[in-house]
């Protein structure tokens, strides 16, 4: 569920006018002592790079840890979580590349609209649009979000964990208020939405927090703007890194989506055009298995203000940030880097 309308979303509740929503194995909870305790990452993590993982399966959370696994079309993970910081620790079983959006679902005219809402309301008009865009009709296609009910607005969008290729691991860390949410994939496989095939599912955030507080020791810090595009400040050296991740502002981009940020592992070989055609969902070609390069998680989009938090593994080698918006380069929403050998 994205926004289809050109203007700006300032802040957490001014969400925009039309949205696209194309789209654990059992929860990991932790003790008391440990779910309240911010675990944070100490140095290089020497064991992490032995594993070849860039989120290997023990890494440092915060928060209360909530384990999420993909096999197929699905997502396996506790009904109930609590509210306050929680890091979602996602696990790709699967054979195509998948991500995790979460939204908060809302309450419309007195009544909590749920997953059978976005079922049955929402994934089928973002499916008959896909299909005429997908057969050259995009004027015609981009008509038929008029059809997506009064109340699809009022979705707010909370984060989540960032495109994630076959059998790797993403973590991510947030803030949830208590409600009813739903989360989605909409990655497309010969031009349907995985959402409208399943991937989709409700869980509730409950009024019983978590007392944690998000991590603090924080090796990269990078603001997300309209104007600034993705700025990164911190060292650049292989190991464990958490990243804080401030939207500084939120808007609406060509594509009618607000910017976001996932991790990707550059080749010799990677064509960064190729990439960012991909990154756009209108067209057809776009978000659509296999991907072109090697993804390994970050964050969905949320309103300005808030801030979220990436752990991974950097090893040697080079990577790239960027955002789900067309064109990337152009609105300085590529940021590629180097990791270099040695601390």
């Amino acid at each position: 569920m994205k926004n289809f309308e050109n203007k700006k979303n300032t802040g957490p509740g001014i969400m925009p006018m039309i949205w696209l929503a194309a789209f654990m194995i059992t929860s990991l909870l932790t003790s008391c002592e440990e779910t309240e305790k911010a675990i944070q990452p100490e140095g290089i993590s020497t064991l992490a790079i032995e594993e070849g993982k860039n989120t290997p399966s023990s890494i440092p959370y915060s928060g209360n840890l909530v384990e999420v696994k993909t096999e197929h079309m699905n997502f396996i993970m506790p009904d109930e979580i609590p509210s306050g910081w929680n890091t979602f620790r996602y696990h790709n079983d699967s054979h195509m590349i998948h991500f995790i959006l979460i939204e908060k679902m809302p309450v419309y005219e007195g009544q909590q609209m749920t997953v059978e809402d976005y079922e049955e309301k929402i994934a089928p008009v973002f499916q008959a649009a896909m299909d005429l865009i997908n057969d050259g009709k995009p004027g015609e296609g981009f008509a038929e979000f008029a059809n997506l009910p009064a109340w699809s607005p009022q979705v707010v969008y909370t984060g989540g964990v960032g495109l994630i290729s076959p059998g790797e691991t993403a973590q991510t860390t947030l803030k949830l208020d208590p409600g009813v949410y739903v989360m989605e994939c909409y990655i497309k496989t010969n031009g349907r939405f995985h959402s409208v095939d399943g991937m989709v599912k409700q869980f509730i955030v409950t009024e019983t927090a978590t007392s944690a507080s998000p991590p603090d020791k924080v090796t990269l810090n990078m603001t997300l703007s309209e104007a600034g595009g993705i700025e990164v400040e911190g060292k650049l050296r292989p190991g464990l890194h958490t990243v804080a991740v401030h939207f500084k502002d939120q808007a609406v981009y060509g594509n009618a989506l607000g910017h976001d940020v996932h991790l990707v592992k550059l080749e010799n070989d990677t064509d960064m055009q190729e990439l960012e055609t991909w990154m756009n969902w209108s067209d057809p070609k776009g978000m659509e298995t296999p991907e072109p390069a090697i993804f390994l998680g970050g964050t969905q989009e949320m309103p300005a203000g808030n801030t979220v938090y990436i752990t991974t593994v950097l090893k040697p080698g080079r990577y790239a940030w960027i955002a789900e918006v067309p064109s990337p380069s152009s609105k300085g929403m590529l940021h590629t880097f180097t990791i270099p050998q040695g601390k």
